[in-house]
């Protein structure tokens, strides 16, 4: 397996400073390059000299030798330039590697810095297009010349260019002979990701939510892309409950023996409305295309099946019915699943291989023991839940962190890392070929213990969507239940249809399934209750699991005994009745009027001692340039437990009047935090803190009159010739309170799901997606509205400043490369 998954799935590899230790002594961060020049016959002048500095003339030589130095019959080009290096220069100015200094000069004693080398490397691989993304950990991104900037992302995207310390690039600085062979060695071990770039392309033409022409020109796109690689390519057909059809595309490489194991590669073709979907899931698609191409000619005594499902964004429902049409005979066949879902994107940071419930098994030992930097998480919401629950051990690769345009307009194709998808592909690949290898013993045995009788692990750390409808709730956990009761109970005028419906769960770390049964309301989940003594265990023991979860209990009355977990929004009671030990978990939230700490702002600064609200506040900080936050009068951290309010904005209330000048910004610590004081995914904090910032800029003095109409959202207050007030009257103006209705015959006219409930979350959100993300090439409506920033000089202007602020962009200004 090249080493590029092992590059990116831990980030930007540290080089350190080199020391002084003595001349010859090679760095052992090195140790491989070393070993990777003398199998390319790389001169002992540089092996020796791990700490000179390369000049442009060693630049040159270096790659002539790791070209394995090819016959050269042209003149060189330039005066200065002469002996044993003048292959060299010649063959690699030919290449168009290295170009002169002007007035046939090239000037072969100059050192090289460390932008100059990524942007020889990056010439070497053909000048590829890049996203701007990887810089933001890196204080001295700004000192990236203008013109270095796509060959230095390149080489961070790729893994090839590494940072000198915790924070420092150090793009022009010089580069020794160690670094130049490490980025020489990384980059000659670079995936070809041509084809997955023309994958992307060819998946995110056009939206593909289920029942889609998008979704049905990918899954022909996908089904010829499999053919060509000789591939047997059947289509399951699928209709949801809405009529809307679909398929999966099944590719199968056959074993030898008809009762072979069977390990299944997937990932989902199709998007949400809004989005073209690059991210979710193109990535997963071209990762899946990317481990086939790498496996078709693979010698196997296991069949291998590659799966794109359709409608996973609706309850992966697509690999629902694939598995619900699984016979008994191929289940107890499938040895293991790996599902690609979410790789490479805008905002987040290396790659995750998640099962279920957190828990390892074979398959996730088995990735890891190919990428040792893959770290272990858990996630129920992709098709891999489905596949487990059949009784397949099973495992997701995706990104860590949710990234900036989930779900967004601006998903786009360009906005992705394809080396980090390629190097996700590859660890895949390097685990399927072990499987595959006739030398390699039958995994079935393991499989069938690891995955039979599998029940959904919830843990503290679960979040529980109280009032979301059943097929939401099942689509989160991935299990149908069984319907056990229903019943109703009427007053005057009204009647209120209950259904309780049976799942089988391990509740509180405990290794014991228990009979679950969500209760719900006129289709709605409104309560949770566990009947341990149902499956064998006792009320004793689940009072000391739940113990060990959450400590001592909230509240001792009436036999009941309870805790409350303001974290996670649940309200867990132990108790009795007439069938025996019953624990119930209800919804428990404090409100977003528990703030936790609040600080005021002046001139765009806050005082804060605490820790960790300051980091928080540092954070918003490093995004918001110092003119921006102005209008930020107080800074809050609240909490209504988990997942509920990210955050909120909101004019300083003065003796009950509201104050449009000043705004306070409140945050929700545990969306930020979890209980441990441990970071979550910041990347939507990122995203969170412009969707506010939003607020603040449109919803200001200048953009609204709070002498006229009822507050900053009612239309009789915006202010003629406000961008506010163009907006509105451009997309809104027609639809009244809500857009709700329209997104669900027009989702395209909306950046975002969430956009479309107000006026006031829509323009918040297009102006997040427009600092985020690229300028739109489509024509949808959603599109057309962050065009309407585009067009905007002072927008355009703050994005500038913003994105330069997360890394995503650089002050203007530089020399050219010579």
């Amino acid at each position: 397996m090249k080493r590029i998954c092992a590059l990116l799935l831990c980030g930007a590899l540290l080089i350190p400073q080199v020391s002084a230790a003595a001349a010859g002594s090679w760095p052992s961060w090195a140790e491989e390059a070393l070993s990777w020049g003398r199998e390319a016959s790389i001169s002992q002048e540089f092996l020796s000299e791990p700490e000179e500095t390369v000049t442009r003339g060693m630049a040159a030589q270096l790659l002539y030798e790791a070209a394995g130095k090819p016959a050269v019959s042209g003149e060189c080009p330039f005066t200065d330039v002469s002996g044993d290096n003048a292959d060299a220069v010649t063959w690699a100015a030919e290449q168009g590697y290295l170009t002169g200094v002007g007035d046939g000069k090239y000037e072969p004693a100059r050192s090289v810095t460390r932008q100059e080398f990524a942007a020889i490397l990056w010439r070497r691989a053909g000048s590829p297009g890049t996203a701007v993304q990887g810089l933001d950990q890196f204080r001295d991104a700004g000192a990236v010349g203008e013109w270095a900037r796509t060959p230095v992302l390149w080489a961070m995207q790729a893994g090839i260019m590494a940072g000198r310390g915790q924070d420092q690039l150090a793009p022009t600085g010089t580069i020794t002979v160690a670094e130049a062979l490490a980025m020489l060695e990384r980059a000659h071990g670079l995936p070809d990701v041509a084809q997955l770039r023309a994958d992307l392309e060819a998946l995110t033409a056009a939206h593909r939510p289920v029942g889609s022409q998008g979704e049905a020109d990918a899954v022909q796109y996908l089904k010829g892309r499999f053919e060509a690689m000789g591939y047997t390519v059947t289509l399951q057909p699928y209709t949801d409950s809405q009529g809307r059809s679909g398929s999966n595309v099944i590719a199968v490489k056959e074993a030898s023996s008809a009762d072979a194991d069977i390990l299944v590669l997937s990932a989902h073709h199709d998007s949400v409305p809004t989005a073209y979907g690059a991210n979710d899931n193109a990535s997963g698609a071209a990762a899946l295309l990317y481990a086939a191409e790498a496996l078709k000619d693979v010698d196997t005594d296991t069949e291998l099946r590659f799966i794109s499902f359709t409608d996973e964004e609706n309850g992966k429902n697509g690999s629902r019915a694939y598995t619900a049409a699984l016979t008994e005979e191929e289940k107890g066949q499938m040895i293991g699943a790996i599902q690609f879902d979410m790789l490479g994107g805008l905002g987040s940071d290396g790659t995750l291989v998640c099962t279920m419930g957190g828990e390892a098994n074979w398959v996730s030992d088995l990735l890891q023991e190919k990428d040792p930097e893959l770290a272990r998480d858990a996630e129920t919401a992709s098709d891999h839940a489905s596949l487990q629950l059949a009784g397949v051990p099973s495992v997701l690769l995706m990104q860590d962190g949710q990234g900036y345009l989930y779900h967004s307009a601006a998903d786009t194709a360009d906005q992705l890392n394809p080396y980090a998808i390629a190097g996700a592909a590859e660890t895949a690949v390097a685990a399927a070929a072990e499987i595959c290898s006739p030398e390699t013993g039958s995994y079935r045995a393991l499989a069938r213990e690891q995955g039979e009788g599998y029940t959904y692990r919830q843990t503290r750390q679960n979040v529980i969507y109280f009032s979301s409808s059943r097929a939401d709730t099942e689509a989160y956990i991935g299990a149908a239940g069984e319907l056990a009761d229903t019943w109703e109970i009427s007053g005057e005028g009204w009647t209120d249809v209950y259904e309780s419906y049976r799942y089988s769960m391990r509740w509180f770390d405990g290794d014991t399934p228990m009979n679950t049964y969500y209760q719900y309301r006129n289709g709605f989940l409104e309560r949770i209750e566990i009947r341990p003594e149902e499956t064998g265990c006792t009320a004793e023991q689940v009072q000391t699991l739940i113990e060990a979860m959450y400590g001592a209990p909230t509240s001792r009355e009436d036999g009941q005994i309870s805790w409350a977990d303001p974290v996670y929004s649940k309200y867990i009671t132990l108790s009795s009745d007439e069938q025996g030990c019953l624990v119930t978990v209800s919804s428990y939230s404090v409100g977003i009027t528990n703030v936790l700490a609040s600080y005021p702002v002046r001139g765009g600064q806050a005082s804060i001692t605490d820790p960790e609200d300051a980091l928080v506040w540092d954070y918003l900080c490093s995004i918001l340039p110092l003119e921006a936050r102005q209008k930020i009068a107080q800074f809050n951290l609240f909490t209504d437990g988990t997942s509920n309010i990210l955050a909120y904005t909101s004019p300083v209330q003065v003796d009950g009047v509201s104050d449009n000048t000043r705004f306070s910004i409140s945050i929700d610590y545990y969306d930020v935090y979890d209980e441990n004081g441990e970071k979550r995914d910041w990347s939507k904090l990122t995203y969170t803190i412009l969707h506010e910032y939003g607020h603040v800029l449109l919803e200001d003095e200048t953009q609204v009159d709070l002498t006229k109409g009822t507050g900053t959202h009612d239309p009789a207050t915006f202010i003629e010739g406000s961008f506010r007030k163009g907006f509105y009257d451009t997309f809104w103006s027609a639809l009244g309170d809500t857009g709700v209705g329209d997104y669900e015959a027009n989702p395209t006219h909306y950046v975002s799901r969430y956009g479309a409930n107000y006026f006031h979350e829509d323009i918040a959100d297009t102006f997040a997606v427009f600092v985020l993300g690229g300028q739109p090439q489509g024509d949808t409506v959603a599109e057309e509205k962050l065009r309407f920033f585009w067009a905007d000089p002072d927008m355009a202007a703050l994005r500038a400043a913003i994105r330069q602020n997360l890394g995503l962009d650089w002050p203007e200004g530089d020399s050219p490369l010579r």
